[in-house]
């Protein structure tokens, strides 16, 4: 989930990386799992879902906010108050 307005879901795949659990923080282009071939499917795939408020949207014509950047006289303070919510949400 990325807050609590988006929502993915990735389904038949063979495993998932072993680096992620539930709650794990995902980077663009940090590879989540593999393809697979479970249940009833037909052939290898990636069956991939998303949903905004719950509700499904084709992921390719979603046009998603874009966040203006943070200035750069306020970077440092942005990233040191996100290390210390990230720390936040990894305790268990």
């Amino acid at each position: 989930k990325s807050g609590y307005k988006y929502s993915t879901l990735y389904a038949h795949m063979s495993r998932f990386s072993p680096q992620f659990h539930l709650g794990s923080h995902v980077k663009l282009g940090e590879v989540i799992g593999y393809v697979g071939q479970t249940g009833l499917a037909t052939g290898p795939h990636v069956h991939y879902e998303f949903r905004i408020n719950g509700v499904h949207y084709d992921p390719m014509k979603v046009k998603l906010p874009h966040a203006a950047p943070i200035p750069k006289s306020q970077r440092q303070d942005f990233k040191r108050y996100a290390h210390q919510m990230m720390a936040l949400l990894n305790t268990k």
